[in-house]
């Protein structure tokens, strides 16, 4: 698919840039036989998470390499650490429950956490054969079989929007534009999307050896209800026991991440202004800018 063709399908006008990477070609967002996967056709959506991550870290990691970006950013979401080298950035990534949380599960069919979850509604044979097996199965969990459909799999993959590494230190970004975090896990009904992201983005940065930080994105920070993740958010900064240490777990929204660019304006080339005035306009299209209601 050329460069011209990218430019008329419907997913490259949720983009601000690079629509023919060949990432969008790749077995997230095309099936077997070439047809749109679902990831692809919420790509396309106006409402697209994934289009506004890619745009934002996209434009980041490519136009303003020569600006202290991620060390100035987690300041702004309030995390106390050192970042240098170049920023990489990853999306849509996997990572996997660590073989203990596997564990706990099996161990707490019980627990109405697991016995009265989604997942034991819908298939309330599974934790019958779970508790029949349960030696067995706690040994495969132990033996490192924990990818893939296995019965003793009480919790599948996480798929991170973002991971963004520099020497060092890993970053779990999860974003949100108007949608809030969910609060349940298919067989935990108290497991919420911030713990699960935490806990899993842990994993990688300690296989990887690396320091560790969480950084939630999201419209605002205020909403009228209250949503889950405002609430979550000052119960996990206020218990540190919970998750993370309180400057681990950042907070930004999307248009204070314009508004530091913006700011940052005398000290940009022209072409990085150009990119600063369309990336106001793609947010403002989308209500994302501080100040749109």
């Amino acid at each position: 698919m050329n460069a011209t063709t990218h430019q008329h399908q419907p997913y490259c006008q949720q983009l601000l840039l690079d629509c023919d990477d060949s990432i969008f070609q790749g077995p997230l967002f095309r099936g077997e036989n070439g047809g749109p996967t679902k990831k692809m056709r919420d790509l396309e959506s106006p409402n697209s998470e994934d289009a506004v991550t890619w745009s934002v870290f996209r434009l980041l990691e490519r136009h303003f390499a020569d600006q202290p970006w991620l060390l100035e950013l987690l300041a702004l979401a309030g995390c106390e650490l050192a970042a240098s080298g170049t920023p990489q950035v990853n999306f849509w990534e996997k990572g996997y429950p660590t073989q203990s949380r596997l564990l706990w599960l099996l161990d707490h069919v019980d627990n109405p956490r697991v016995a009265e979850s989604q997942g034991a509604g819908e298939d309330p044979s599974r934790l019958r054969i779970v508790r029949q097996n349960l030696a067995k199965y706690r040994q495969r969990v132990q033996a490192g079989q924990i990818r893939g459909k296995y019965k003793w799999v009480l919790e599948g993959p996480t798929e991170f929007d973002a991971l963004i590494r520099c020497p060092g230190l890993l970053i779990a970004v999860e974003t949100k534009l108007y949608s809030d975090v969910a609060t349940e896990v298919r067989w935990d009904k108290e497991r919420d999307q911030i713990a699960r992201v935490v806990d899993v983005g842990r994993e990688v940065a300690r296989q990887e050896d690396d320091d560790f930080c969480f950084l939630l994105i999201t419209d605002r920070r205020r909403h009228e209800p209250p949503k889950q993740y405002e609430q979550l958010m000052a119960h996990y900064r206020s218990d540190q026991s919970l998750v993370l240490p309180a400057d681990r777990l950042g907070w930004v929204t999307w248009g204070e991440i314009y508004d530091w660019l913006d700011d940052r304006r005398a000290r940009c080339t022209v072409e990085q202004i150009g990119w600063i005035d369309r990336l106001r306009s793609y947010l403002a299209q989308r209500s994302l800018l501080e100040g749109q209601i």
